[in-house]
């Protein structure tokens, strides 16, 4: 297993596959993808990518920090949940961010993921909300 920052276009189908069901390559990417400073990663056995993760200098309504990224589009292929690649992606995401000096991660997780983050010492702020296009969601954050 090997995890490498990798350009969007590599992660999109994966994203779509787990996240965006019923959309488009292209209506899969979101805002803040292609910015320089946005970072993209992807976990591969050999050449099969198994969990991926993007990071995206963007600046949180709840949190007065100036350096601050938010997490988009975390996703584990559907036949590899549950065996720690998730963990390993999102401990790769945090070590970068440690590098770049960023103190402050964010993101909108799914309720069902929540239990998860929570494991990686993320924390919930506020009370659940709906994305339309994904469902009932929890801001949450994790201080670096």
């Amino acid at each position: 297993m090997k995890i490498k920052q990798v350009a969007v276009e590599t992660i999109l189908p994966l994203r779509r596959d787990i996240l965006r069901q019923g959309f488009t390559l292209d209506q899969s990417r979101f805002e803040g993808d292609l910015n320089p400073d946005s970072f993209h990663l992807a976990l591969f056995d050999q050449d099969e990518i198994l969990a991926i993760a993007s990071y995206v200098f963007d600046l949180s309504d709840f949190s007065p920090v100036e350096k601050q990224y938010r997490l988009r589009g975390m996703a584990v292929a559907a036949n590899q949940q549950n065996k720690g690649f998730g963990k390993a992606i999102f401990q790769e995401g945090e070590r970068l961010l440690r590098e770049k000096q960023i103190p402050y991660l964010w993101f909108n997780a799914r309720t069902p993921a929540v239990d998860f983050y929570k494991k990686q010492n993320c924390r919930v702020l506020g009370e659940e909300f709906n994305i339309p296009t994904a469902g009932p969601h929890y801001y949450m954050y994790k201080n670096l």
